[in-house]
């Protein structure tokens, strides 16, 4: 006896994808076996044929909204939207507050998620502007305790204003945090913008007419993605640090980390989907703004480049660096200096790769697994308990019915009272999300609740640290 029995669907497992059937018992996956082969009785039987069975998928970059952050979406309306999309874990991060240390950002991070969460989760540790020694320094009990990621910024990303805190990490600390994050088995996230060109750029755009918020490229270029991804390679190099680059945006930033994983290098790309499906011309767009997240939207060329990273492996992930508001608070500003930034598509990232990955692009099942999953658990230390359909694994399960076609609506959606993707032209889509043998979302109806996820504790696999090995 087991309590659910997947079949008749299209399953995408490590080994290869096939019509099998797949035995959940408890949290786990106990079979995958082939057609009514498996000699069990189950509590509950799904039929998904006609259908693709994959693994839940992990978003590896949100912002999730707490007390000091109110105009935030928090942990339950997000992971409610998640789970929506197929989504069944998220990484969240934690951020040093001026005159705190890592440990206090990580209790702030539990108070949002504990008994909010209909996925699973866990966060990664940023460090704040001029992070002291001693903060650096927990680095290595912070691996021990399952926390194996740090993110740092290379840039403040807008003038100083009361609206961000600023996280830049100079490149003297920056050395110091690779140190410790190599010597202990961890990697580092790395949001990197030259920061003087940065400024450089806002400084000059009222005197060349580049002020208003459709100018984002302008101050957050392509140059500076360049240059700045290649200094950070070469001190990671220098230091054998594994690197992850969050939400690669052009072309330069592709090249380089193919360029450093072509080296043999541990070098990670994550970029965004609405990176790849929307450019800069958008901001044109009334209310335009809405598209906004940091560093920017590039080219139609850029955008392109992005999909041809996730098609050929130079990208490992795509994820959304969801920062969720009201449609209110998102056009609220009107400047490149002060723009709010933020996608709220957590809902769309597995239904938009598909449609545009797989569909449209030709990518195998297998790659979409990877970019939308297998990958996130490697990097991040959760494989094969998450990311895969085998054996011991969590029964992490996201069906998708490829007979969903038209364009997207607000109806289908749930979180906030604005998206992007209104109209998307959608082939593809989550209907049924298992999170840990638990039915959160059944034919697109909720029927888990937010007090099923739970945190995740992570240690990174040592050959992931130590070369490109996704």
């Amino acid at each position: 006896m087991v309590d659910i029995i997947i079949q008749g669907g299209q399953v995408v497992t490590p080994g290869g994808v096939g019509n099998w059937d797949v035995a959940i018992d408890g949290e786990k996956i106990v079979a995958v076996a082939e057609p009514g082969s498996l000699a069990l009785e189950a509590d509950k039987r799904i039929d998904a044929g006609g259908k693709l069975v994959v693994p839940g998928g992990i978003e590896p970059h949100a912002h999730i909204g707490g007390p000091r952050q109110p105009e935030r979406s928090g942990a339950e309306p997000v992971s409610l939207a998640a789970v929506h999309g197929g989504t069944t874990t998220v990484l969240d991060f934690a951020t040093q507050v001026p005159g705190h240390d890592l440990h206090h950002a990580l209790g702030e991070a539990a108070e949002r998620w504990q008994g909010n969460a209909y996925t699973d989760y866990s966060y990664h540790p940023i460090f704040t502007r001029g992070a002291e020694d001693e903060v650096i320094g927990q680095i290595g009990e912070l691996v021990q305790d399952g926390y194996a990621s740090f993110k740092v910024f290379t840039t403040s990303i807008r003038p100083p204003s009361p609206q961000m805190q600023d996280n830049k990490t100079d490149f003297g600390r920056l050395s110091a945090i690779m140190d410790e994050v190599a010597e202990h088995g961890g990697i580092l996230m790395i949001h990197s913008e030259d920061d003087d060109m940065v400024s450089y750029n806002y400084d000059h755009a009222q005197g060349r007419g580049q002020w208003d918020w459709w100018n984002m490229h302008h101050i957050h270029s392509n140059l500076s993605e360049d240059v700045s991804f290649r200094r950070a390679i070469r001190l990671a190099e220098q230091k054998s640090c594994p690197i992850y680059f969050v939400h690669v945006s052009a072309d330069e930033g592709v090249e380089a980390v193919g360029e450093a994983r072509g080296r043999n290098l541990p070098v990670y790309g994550e970029t965004l989907h609405n990176y790849a499906c929307f450019n800069a011309e958008n901001y044109r767009e009334d209310n335009g703004m809405k598209y906004h997240t940091y560093p920017s939207l590039k080219s139609p060329g850029d955008a392109d480049s992005l999909w041809q990273g996730l098609l050929d492996g130079r990208l490992s992930t795509v994820a959304t660096d969801l920062v969720s508001t009201t449609w209110e608070e998102k056009i609220r500003f009107k400047t490149v200096a002060d723009v709010t930034g933020g996608h709220n598509g957590i809902e769309t990232r597995m239904g938009v790769a598909y449609s545009e990955g797989v569909v449209r692009r030709g990518m195998s099942l297998q790659r979409f697994v990877d970019i939308t999953s297998a990958n996130a658990a490697k990097i991040f230390g959760m494989y094969p308990r998450k990311g895969a359909i085998a054996a011991g694994s969590d029964a992490d399960i996201t069906i998708i019915d490829p007979n969903i076609k038209g364009p997207l609506s607000l109806d289908d959606l749930h979180l906030e009272d604005y998206s992007i993707w209104e109209g998307w032209p959608v082939e593809g889509w989550p209907v049924t999300t298992i999170l840990r043998g638990n039915i959160m979302v059944e034919d697109r109806n909720l029927s888990g609740s937010a007090s099923v996820g739970r945190l995740v504790r992570r240690k990174i696999d040592v050959e992931v640290l130590s070369k490109p090995v996704c």
